[in-house]
């Protein structure tokens, strides 16, 4: 039986691609270097900001995150949006009273998750440095793993819905059910083929996934 029901924030429930892609571009023009498509963007949009920096701007450099960091909070402001089958999705789960999280490779998800009103929706929201401390980028399962034990539900009891295949692996590695969406890059079959339990196209799909395993 599902209790809890944890999200990918990035292209899962909402999407940040151009708010993100306008961060790196501030970064890129600040520093001289060519300007970062949206399809790169994409392709990198699940990973840690080393591997976003490396992929986007050809290196990291640790000083860039602060240039970043500058225009993300007005950008995501602005640029982020909710899917429109976000709000619909978390109102009925709550309704049914499953509990709800974000787990997400953003080191403080909670910021732009209040943005975009969304945080009200959740029972916890857990980055690499919050609120458990500073824990590893996925794809190791700790920060699923603390979510768990801080919610008291098992593995079993939980299932995590993600885009990429950073979150099908996380998902595995913590012995919860991956369900992929395919609002990034990749496709249900994709998604499907890297090991998730479903895979689903929107949001919505979730609420009969949930009542058909209470059924069982």
């Amino acid at each position: 039986m599902i209790k809890l029901v944890i999200f990918d924030h990035d292209m899962t429930i909402v999407d940040s691609s151009y708010a993100i892609m306008a961060g790196f571009n501030y970064v890129a023009e600040h520093e001289g270097l060519p300007l970062v498509s949206h399809e790169l963007t994409m392709k990198y949009i699940a990973t840690p900001i080393p591997t976003f920096c490396e992929g986007l701007l050809g290196e990291y450099r640790p000083e860039w995150i602060k240039l970043y960091r500058e225009a993300s909070n007005k950008l995501e402001r602005e640029l982020i949006k909710p899917f429109d089958d976000t709000v619909p999705t978390l109102t009925a789960l709550r309704d049914m009273g499953i509990k709800l999280a974000v787990v997400s490779n953003r080191e403080r998800p909670r910021l732009a998750l209040e943005n975009t009103d969304l945080a009200k929706y959740f029972d916890a929201m857990v980055g690499a440095h919050e609120p458990y401390g500073k824990l590893p980028y996925k794809p190791n399962p700790a920060m699923i793993n603390e979510l768990l034990a801080h919610l008291d539900i098992k593995p079993a009891e939980a299932v995590y819905v993600g885009d990429a295949d950073l979150d099908i692996v996380t998902a595995i590695a913590a012995h919860v059910r991956g369900i992929g969406i395919s609002k990034g890059t990749f496709t249900a079959k994709e998604l499907m083929q890297l090991g998730a339990w479903k895979s689903i196209d929107s949001l919505h799909e979730l609420i009969e996934i949930v009542k058909s395993d209470e059924a069982n």
